[in-house]
């Protein structure tokens, strides 16, 4: 309900990078559709001079962030679970991408 969405599915073709380093505490400026409680919740869609952005997260230490092409968001950005290493879920999804072209 937050982010007003259910869930989201992108094919790993539409990754460029996933990463795992923590939102910087001036992470965005522009529009948005959602929530954005600092300290508590950050959901939804977010709009900027870069795109259209998703962000759903409380904790921005323990976030995975992808970089996409050929999808509506230019940018997700999701918490992982407290079980989950980010930066490790970021080697996994990297060691699958296609090749980048060249």
């Amino acid at each position: 309900m937050l982010a007003l969405h259910g869930s989201l599915h992108i094919p790993y073709r539409h990754i460029q990078t996933a990463h795992a380093e923590p939102v910087p505490e001036t992470w965005f400026r522009g529009f948005r559709i959602g929530t954005n409680i600092p300290g508590v919740k950050v959901a939804g869609s977010f709009y900027n001079g870069e795109g259209v952005m998703f962000y759903d997260f409380h904790n921005p230490a323990r976030c995975l962030t992808l970089e996409l092409a050929d999808e509506h968001y230019r940018r997700v950005v999701v918490e992982v679970d407290r079980d989950q290493d980010a930066a490790a879920l970021a080697a996994r999804i990297t060691a699958r991408l296609p090749p980048a072209a060249g």
